[in-house]
C-alpha cells in the first residue's frame, strides 16, 4: 500500500508457481545437506583409524611396563607381583583415558576450525554477492530492492552528530541507541572499505563517521524515536522522493473526523503528527473563527505596515542604538508584566551591562512610559496593540497569554522587514554575560555559521518536536531564509491562536524552511550550561542550580519559564537572589511611583544594587536555604 495520495506507478507482474519455489528451495538445502554430510563421512572415515593407531602407539610408548616402576618388582614375591600387575593396570587405563580426552580435544578443535573456516568463507562469498548486486545477498535481493538498498552500515551517534550538525538538541546516548544506521542506494555509495571486503563484519558492518559518509553524495536524515514505548514500524517505499514523514496508527475514526485512542484491532490510518496513543490532538486545524480572527488582525497590520516602518526608522535614528549598527535586542511587554521588565533592566545595571540597543515593543501606554523612564528605547503602536489586555495573563495558555504571543511575531517581523539582526527575548530573562558582545555578535563565536540559534525549551515532546526552540530567547540574522520564515510565522498566526503557543507554531514552521530552504538552525541543548531556564530550575536533582549558586557554572543567561504564572515568577527570582526591584515600585504606573513623576530615571528610585532574598518555597532552588518553607509541590523535600 503507498503513501496516503500517492499514485502507484505500473508495475510489470512476475508469477511464481509454488512448485517451482518448493522444488528450487528444496533443491538448494538438498545439495547444501549432503555436500556438507560427504563432507563429514570422509572427515570421519580418514580420523577414526588414525585415533587408533596414534593411541595404540602412544600408548605402549607412553607406558614403562618394567616391573622397576613398581615397588618390589619381580623378585618380591607372588603377591607383590601380583599387586604390581594391578597397579601397572591401572596406569595403562588412566594413560588410554588421558590419551582419549586429549585426542577428542585435538580432534574437535580441528573439525571447529574447518567449519569456522568454511562458514567465513560462505559469509564472505554471500556479502560480496549482496555489495556487487547478486541475487544471493545476505543484507538485501537485489531483485526486489535493490535500487533502493544495496547495503546498509551503522556509525558511532556522537561522532555522526559531530560531523553532521542536526541544529536539534540531542538525546543523551544510552544502551539500544548509541548508533546510527545509514543505508546505501547503491554499491558505490558504500564505504570503501566495505567495498573492498577489508573488513570481517558478516552484517550490518561498524565503520568510523568519515568512512560511513565517504562515497555518499546525498544524505537524507530522519529522526527516529529510541524510547521503546512503541510497538513501531519504519517503511521506505521506492517512489516519487519525499521529503515529509507521513504518520499512520491504528486508531478509530470518530464522527466529528478526529481520531480515537490506540486500537490494534483497527486498521492503520494517516493521521495528524501530532496525535498521540491517547486520543490527544497536539495539531488541531484552526476554524473558521479563529481564522477570521487572524486575518482581522493581518488586515490592520498590514495596512498600518508603511506608517509603522516609519516610526520605527525615526526611533532608530533619534534614540535607539543597534549594535554594531545592524542588531537590535527586542523585548514585548505589557504593564502586567512590567516589574519583570524592570528587574531585568534593574538586574542587568548591576552586572554593568548595556541596555542601549534595546528597543521594548509596549502593548499599552503604561508600559511605554515605565520602559522610557528606565532608558530604554520604546515604541507603542495603539493600531495593532491597542486590543491586547493590560493585565498579566493568569496562567500559560489563557487569552492574555496567546494575544502577547501574536504580538511577539508582530515585533521581530518588522525588525527583520527593516533588514537587522536581532536579538528576541522575553521580559522573565536576565544577563549573566552580555548576549551580543559575549556571545552572538563575539568575533570568531561559533554561532556565525547559523541563521538562528535558539534555546532549548527542555520540553521535548511531540508539540516541540524536533527542535524544542524556546520562542522566549533566540536570535536571528537577517537575510532571504531567515525573512521568508518569519513572514511565514506572521501569516499563521492562526495556529498560535488555535494552539495558545507562539512556541508551537514557530517550530512547526521552522521545522519546514529547514526542510524546504536550508534554514541554518542551531538550538542549543539543555544539556549544556549557556542557557538554563525552567527545565533546570525543576529539575529533581538540583545539580545544575547549586552548581549555579556555587559559582561553578557561569551561564550566558538565566530564563525563568516552566512557570504558572508573573506570581511566580517573582518569588522564584526572590528565592534565587535574583530580584532587584524595590517593593514600592512593583505593580505601579510611572505617576504612582513616589519621587518618579518628574522625572525620566526609574533606576535610582526603584532598582536596588543589592538583591532582595526572600524564602517562598522549600522545595525549589534558593541560593540560601529555605527548609522552614512550605512546598510549592505536595510531598516533595527541601531542594537543600
Amino acid at each position: 500500500m503507498l503513501p496516503h495520495g500517492v499514485v502507484a506507478p505500473k508495475q510489470r507482474r512476475t508469477t511464481y508457481h509454488p512448485s517451482q519455489w518448493s522444488r528450487t528451495s528444496f533443491e538448494a538445502s538438498s545439495s547444501d545437506l549432503f555436500g556438507t554430510s560427504k563432507f563429514c563421512f570422509i572427515a570421519l572415515l580418514i580420523a577414526i583409524p588414525s585415533f587408533l593407531l596414534g593411541t595404540t602407539v602412544s600408548l605402549y610408548a607412553g607406558v614403562d611396563c618394567s616391573s622397576k616402576l613398581v615397588p618390589g618388582g619381580s623378585n618380591s614375591g607372588g603377591s607383590s607381583s601380583s599387586s604390581s600387575n594391578n597397579m601397572n593396570n591401572d596406569l595403562i587405563e588412566r594413560r588410554v583415558q588421558q590419551l582419549l580426552k586429549e585426542r577428542e580435544e585435538v580432534l574437535l578443535s580441528k573439525h571447529t576450525e574447518l567449519v569456522k573456516k568454511m562458514v567465513e568463507e560462505r559469509v564472505k562469498e554471500e556479502c560480496a554477492n549482496a555489495i556487487g548486486g547478486g541475487n544471493a545477498g545476505v543484507m538485501v535481493d537485489s531483485t526486489t530492492i535493490g535500487n533502493m538498498v544495496a547495503g546498509m552500515a551503522i556509525t558511532p551517534k556522537s561522532n555522526f552528530t559531530e560531523l553532521i550538525d542536526l541544529g536539534v538538541p540531542l538525546d543523551k546516548i544510552k544502551t539500544g541507541s548509541t548508533h546510527v544506521l545509514i543505508l546505501y542506494s547503491q554499491g558505490r555509495a558504500m564505504p570503501t572499505a566495505i567495498q573492498e571486503q577489508s573488513l570481517k563484519q558478516t552484517f550490518v558492518p561498524e565503520v568510523s563517521h568519515t568512512e560511513a559518509l565517504e562515497n555518499c553524495d546525498y544524505l537524507n536524515v530522519q529522526l527516529v524515536d529510541h524510547s521503546k514505548s512503541r510497538k513501531q514500524c519504519l517503511a521506505l517505499v521506492p517512489q516519487y522522493e519525499s521529503y515529509h514523514l507521513q504518520k499512520w496508527m491504528r486508531v478509530p475514526v470518530k464522527a466529528n473526523g478526529f481520531h480515537g485512542s490506540l486500537d490494534r484491532k483497527q486498521p492503520l490510518r494517516l493521521v495528524s503528527r501530532g496525535l498521540n496513543g491517547k486520543a490527544k490532538e497536539e495539531f488541531p486545524p484552526p476554524g473558521k473563527g479563529v481564522t477570521e480572527r487572524a486575518f482581522a488582525m493581518l488586515k490592520t497590520y498590514l495596512n498600518s505596515l508603511d506608517d509603522v516602518k516609519k516610526d520605527l526608522k525615526d526611533l532608530i535614528q533619534n534614540g535607539l542604538k543597534p549594535y554594531n549598527d545592524k542588531v537590535i535586542i527586542v523585548m514585548v511587554c505589557n504593564f502586567g508584566q512590567s516589574e519583570l521588565l524592570m528587574n531585568f533592566v534593574c538586574h542587568a545595571r548591576s552586572k554593568n551591562f548595556d541596555t542601549s540597543s534595546v528597543l521594548v515593543f509596549a502593548t499599552d501606554t503604561e508600559t511605554e512610559d515605565l520602559a522610557k523612564s528606565l532608558g530604554l528605547a520604546a515604541y507603542y503602536d495603539e493600531r495593532n496593540f491597542g486590543h491586547i489586555p493590560s493585565e498579566a495573563a493568569k496562567r500559560y495558555g489563557d487569552n492574555r497569554f496567546t494575544a502577547m504571543m501574536v504580538a511577539k511575531i508582530v515585533c521581530v517581523q518588522l525588525i527583520s522587514h527593516l533588514g537587522y539582526d536581532f536579538l528576541f527575548q522575553d521580559v522573565d530573562i536576565l544577563w549573566y554575560k552580555h548576549p551580543l558582545s559575549d556571545y552572538f555578535v563575539k568575533p570568531g563565536h561559533w554561532t556565525e555559521k547559523y541563521d538562528a540559534i535558539f534555546q532549548d525549551d527542555g520540553g521535548h515532546s511531540v508539540r516541540y518536536a524536533p527542535y524544542s526552540a524556546n520562542s522566549g530567547f533566540y536570535y536571528v540574522r537577517h537575510n532571504d531564509r531567515t525573512r521568508s520564515f518569519l513572514n511565514t510565522l506572521l501569516m499563521s498566526s492562526d495556529i498560535i491562536i488555535q494552539t495558545d503557543s507562539h512556541q508551537q507554531a514557530m517550530i512547526a514552521i521552522l521545522n519546514e524552511h529547514v526542510s524546504l530552504y536550508g534554514l541554518r538552525v542551531k538550538v542549543v541543548s539543555r544539556d549544556e550550561e549557556d542557557m538554563p531556564g525552567g527545565y533546570q530550575w525543576n529539575m529533581k536533582s538540583g545539580s545544575y542550580m547549586k552548581a549555579f549558586f556555587s559559582g561553578e557554572i557561569k551561564p550566558l543567561i538565566f530564563h525563568m519559564s516552566w512557570t504558572m504564572n508573573k506570581d511566580n515568577k517573582i518569588k522564584y527570582f526572590q528565592q534565587m537572589g535574583a530580584w532587584h526591584v524595590e517593593e514600592r515600585c512593583i505593580a505601579k504606573r510611572k505617576n504612582e511611583i513616589s519621587g518618579a513623576a518628574s522625572s525620566n530615571e526609574l533606576t535610582s528610585t526603584c532598582c536596588s544594587v543589592e538583591p532582595i532574598f526572600k524564602c517562598h518555597y522549600r522545595d525549589k532552588p534558593s541560593v540560601h536555604p529555605c527548609k522552614d518553607s512550605p512546598p510549592i509541590d505536595a510531598g516533595r523535600s527541601s531542594f537543600w
